[in-house]
């Protein structure tokens, strides 16, 4: 009896020692309750070499960002026939290689039907992949000729049901649509 009460006491010593010994270190941010009941912050420093450092993502010129922004978002609602294929910042016109994407019957069983214009040659790499971005099958890469294209593909049974995204790259331009497969 005599040593479990010895026991129990150098226990509860050592995590009183132990709690003196780190609240040096731990410094600063604690909150500590006096004998009246009273709270007082201490604050905690990372003393760490290897801390790490966060920097401001905002530009210090937020709001000329801001309005910069607001230029290109009321140039898409002004025109929004022509918005996916030419945007217009400080006259210079970026014209997009692919138009008009489709991707049809979605949901999918078997059979994948890819509409899509070019306007002009280029290379098309058109690839499946899953939900984590893992590609699980390449379904077209070829050089393919200017105007109104249709493709067809039919899928794996291999395929387990779910959704999965088709990427539609030509040349240096991408485009990402959802498909869900049942």
């Amino acid at each position: 009896m005599k040593s479990k009460t010895i026991k129990i006491s150098l226990t509860l010593l050592l995590i009183v020692f132990s709690f003196t010994i780190m609240l040096p270190v731990l410094g600063k941010n604690l909150i500590l309750i006096d004998s009246t009941g009273n709270k007082s912050v201490a604050k905690l420093k990372d003393n760490r070499p290897n801390r790490p450092v966060f920097h401001n993502i905002i530009p210090s010129d937020f709001e000329s960002f801001m309005f910069k922004m607001s230029v290109l978002k009321s140039s898409f609602h002004s025109n929004p026939t022509n918005s996916k294929a030419t945007v217009k910042t400080s006259n210079i016109e970026v014209q997009s290689a692919l138009d008009q994407l489709k991707i049809y019957p979605n949901p999918v069983t078997d059979q994948l039907n890819l509409t899509y214009n070019l306007k002009k040659e280029s290379n098309v790499n058109i690839k499946l992949l899953d939900v984590l971005g893992n590609e699980i099958m390449i379904l077209l890469s070829k050089k393919v000729p200017a105007g109104e294209q249709t493709n067809t593909f039919y899928l794996d049974s291999k395929l387990s049901s779910g959704f999965y995204f088709v990427r539609v790259t030509v040349d240096s331009e991408s485009m990402i649509k959802r498909i869900s497969v049942l």
